[in-house]
């Protein structure tokens, strides 16, 4: 019997119910069905609209623009087919083509479906699709935006089973035509997107950061707001109950909140790194849709949002840590979607700064935390909301604007301004201005917070000088700790039961595994005289 290791870091399995399940529509199977005319979208300048995108596109206190919305009046009872099924079940499909489009998204100002009722999109070679969308996605308000697909051909399903037949509702209010989309083809094509060559993919090396980024990256997404992108970041609160919130810019306006749509680990696997060199796609597509408003204001141009779609408990996502203090970091580190590209990352090396200025379109002059210049990568429009973490990994602001861009593979030393966490954390007299409420809904009093994963097991991450590795052929992890620090480990199960503990003396040693069963396990690693701790996770396959 063999046993095979995969150890990685620790990133907990959170989230609320699953939502976007992985199916094939139902007409793909069928060995007959109506023939349908594809409803032709109208025509608009593009040279206007890339004029306008010309002067904006400078302006990072402006959401980036990657598509224009059509407006349109398509649902179930004026448009499309129906096809009957012979046991009762029936599907409605509709093919919307816009000429010229790189990706087609829609905009559902009617969605409200029935239990085992399913909506797809797919476009008209069906290598690219989405669903089943499923009446997990039902709000009160009936909206619903959905992630794009690639191409100017689309169609759109709706399967609804005999059982609830006529139960389902659903009209689309926009068609957004992409012009500039970053698509999964023009990647593995061109892997260069849109943002510039001096912009580093996320998982580049950063020194004295890469322990920290390589959680951290599980906890920002990509939001497509209607015909707009922004990035914003999933963030921790003192509860450590694994709520859904997550933080951008006040900026980010587009459709309501309702129809935006979210994605995460977009990452690419073969970065690169300031340089021309081609990045790749990930295989990864982690989309989840509809947000609920909880709180925002113009004076730090934050804007906290509740996922109400879901987040899938296999998405190995991280919640991020937070700092409210006034305290002056002495660098700091964006992760962010550049131009509606694949995740990057920036840094800066030296103590931010102070100010309150106007920014743009931003209605009032935002408290910021200003980037001089930043020494790795910069921030491009579409970065707008991310978060800039300290040396700690804990937010201390989200991006409002500035002129920091790529001038080939350098930047252009323009400065980047983030609103200041602090100042968004107790502004106002209402839950509806500030976080205070929200990130510590039982009153702490908490001035720092650490990401979930770390919060939930305690310490700090240090795990640059204790190396854990592993051999596949006998199932024994392997600890060089290089710290002359007496170690203290704790074998978890997935269901948080201790299974096995110790105390690492010597500079090597080992934890055997050999006779746990398969399964996942986290092992807790303390330095018994400082108090700091990492975790590993371990995927145990006894084949």
């Amino acid at each position: 019997m063999r046993i095979k290791l995969i150890v990685i870091g620790l990133l907990y399995v959170l989230g609320v119910n699953a939502q976007i399940t992985k199916s094939v529509p139902v007409s793909w199977d069928m060995q007959s069905k109506s023939n349908i005319a594809p409803m032709s979208m109208k025509s608009f300048d593009l040279n206007k609209i890339k004029q306008e995108d010309a002067r904006n596109d400078v302006d990072k206190s402006l959401p980036w623009r990657f598509g224009y919305e059509l407006k349109v009046d398509l649902g179930l009872n004026n448009s499309g087919v129906w096809d009957e099924l012979p046991n009762g079940d029936r599907i409605w499909r509709i093919n919307i083509v816009s000429k010229g489009a790189k990706t087609l998204n829609s905009v559902f100002d009617t969605y409200h479906i029935p239990e085992g009722a399913t909506v797809h999109l797919y476009n008209n070679d069906k290598s690219d699709v989405l669903g089943a969308y499923t009446h997990v996605f039902n709000r009160p308000d009936q909206m619903m935006g959905t992630w794009f697909v690639e191409g100017d051909n689309v169609w759109i399903e709706y399967f609804e089973p005999a059982n609830v037949r006529g139960q389902g509702k659903l009209n689309i209010a926009k068609i957004v035509h992409g012009y500039r989309s970053i698509t999964d083809s023009e990647i593995r094509e061109k892997a260069i997107g849109n943002s510039g060559d001096c912009n580093f993919d996320v998982n580049c090396s950063i020194e004295g950061f890469d322990t920290l980024k390589d959680k951290l990256k599980k906890s920002v997404g990509f939001i497509i707001l209607g015909n707009f992108v922004c990035t914003g970041t999933l963030i921790n609160n003192t509860s450590n109950d694994k709520a859904p919130y997550f933080l951008t810019a006040n900026h980010c306006n587009g459709d309501s909140e309702s129809t935006w749509a979210f994605r995460f680990n977009w990452i690419s696997g073969n970065p690169s790194c300031g340089t021309t060199n081609n990045s790749t796609d990930t295989a990864v597509d982690q989309t989840t849709s509809g947000a609920t408003l909880l709180a925002s204001n113009p004076e730090s141009d934050f804007k906290l949002l509740r996922l109400d779609g879901g987040l899938d408990p296999s998405w190995d996502l991280e919640w991020a840590g937070w700092d409210r203090t006034n305290d002056v970091p002495g660098a700091a580190v964006g992760i962010h979607h550049p131009s509606g590209d694949i995740m990057k990352v920036c840094k800066e090396n030296n103590p931010l700064s102070v100010t309150k200025t106007d920014i743009g379109g931003i209605a009032a002059p935002v408290a910021s935390w200003v980037v001089e210049n930043w020494d790795l990568g910069v921030t491009e429009g579409g970065s707008s909301g991310s978060a800039l973490f300290n040396l700690s990994g804990r937010i201390v602001g989200q991006l409002a604007g500035g002129g920091a861009a790529c001038n080939g593979t350098n930047d252009n030393n323009q400065p980047d301004f983030y609103g200041r966490f602090n100042v968004s954390w107790d502004f106002g007299n209402s839950d509806s201005t500030r976080l205070s409420n929200w990130l510590d809904p039982t009153n702490t009093g908490r001035q720092t917070l650490d990401m979930l994963s770390v919060e939930l097991l305690g310490g700090t991450p240090d795990e640059e000088e204790v190396i854990l590795t592993f051999s596949p052929s006998d199932g024994i992890v392997k600890i060089d700790n290089t710290t002359d620090d007496v170690l203290e480990y704790i074998v978890y199960d997935i269901s948080g039961k201790q299974t096995d503990s110790g105390r690492l003396a010597t500079e090597d040693q080992q934890i055997d595994l050999t006779g746990k069963s398969s399964g996942m396990y986290f092992i807790s690693i303390t330095n018994t005289s400082n108090g700091n701790n990492f975790i590993k996770k371990v995927i145990i396959n006894k084949l």
